[in-house]
């Protein structure tokens, strides 16, 4: 009988042998600047069949804030278990594949969620969807951040993108007559340099006018406009009305991924 062995998995610091692995990757792609070091953005480990694992902090060189872990799932808790004995500290927490085993890992708040992509290297047309018209513009001020925090503690409880985020570039939003928010979404830009849709949502009552999708088309176009490679967004589930929007506009499920939090 054969036994059984761990994948070899190495750690490096050296952004040009993570991106040689997996640089067609979205995730890493969105997540990961391949201009800089990963001694600035933290450390990444790599699997014999390519599952890799990578995070940084902005607290200094080999600290990991967040880690994900791309890879089959049997490869993705090795490097999970690898990385966590290895770091220094033990991140806030951390993105695997959907269909990894956790076993008796502690792990809080877990969500599952999709990483989407839409690339015009695919050779999809965006569609133009009614009510992008309306769609206006609001840069990012603390007057706006003020008014968009009170509206997605209606519109969406569980934002991620936050008001105040560095990271956000501009907000699509519309108006009624009277001036007041119905619906707004983030275009942002992750540390990849990509374009990075969030924290989109509607007025409960203005529901069902279509409002939420045109927001989502209209960011995506300002992404293609801005020459973006491809734009991406995080998909929570359970929202199927959701997923149905992003796949109309031409999104792919390029990851299943789950989410959680870890004791500190």
């Amino acid at each position: 009988m054969i036994a059984m062995t761990e994948p070899v998995i190495r750690r490096t610091e050296a952004v040009g042998e993570l991106f040689a692995v997996a640089g067609t990757d979205y995730l890493l792609r969105s997540d990961a600047a391949p201009e800089e070091s990963l001694a600035q953005q933290g450390v990444a480990f790599i699997a014999p069949d390519g599952g890799f694992a990578f995070g940084g902090s902005a607290d200094g060189p080999g600290l990991v804030d967040w880690l994900t872990v791309v890879g089959a799932p049997e490869t993705a808790r090795a490097l999970l278990d690898h990385a966590l004995a290895e770091l220094p500290r033990t991140p806030h927490g951390f993105s695997v594949p959907r269909e990894t085993d956790l076993g008796p890992l502690a792990a809080a708040e877990l969500e599952h969620w999709d990483f989407m992509a839409f690339d015009p290297a695919w050779g999809v047309e965006l569609p133009a969807l009614p009510g992008e018209e309306r769609v206006a513009e609001m840069m990012p001020s603390a007057e706006a951040d003020a008014e968009i925090g009170d509206f997605l503690k209606v519109a969406n409880p569980s934002h991620s993108a936050k008001p105040g985020w560095e990271g956000i570039e501009a907000w699509g939003v519309v108006r009624d007559a009277e001036g007041a928010l119905l619906a707004c979404g983030a275009y942002c830009r992750r540390e990849g340099g990509n374009g990075y849709l969030a924290s989109i949502g509607t007025r409960p009552e203005a529901r069902g006018q279509g409002l939420g999708a045109a927001v989502s088309a209209w960011l995506t176009r300002r992404s293609l406009a801005n020459g973006d490679a491809f734009c991406a967004l995080g998909h929570w589930h359970p929202n199927e009305p959701a997923r149905r929007i992003y796949a109309r506009l031409g999104f792919r499920t390029t990851h299943r991924m789950k989410s959680g939090r870890l004791p500190a």
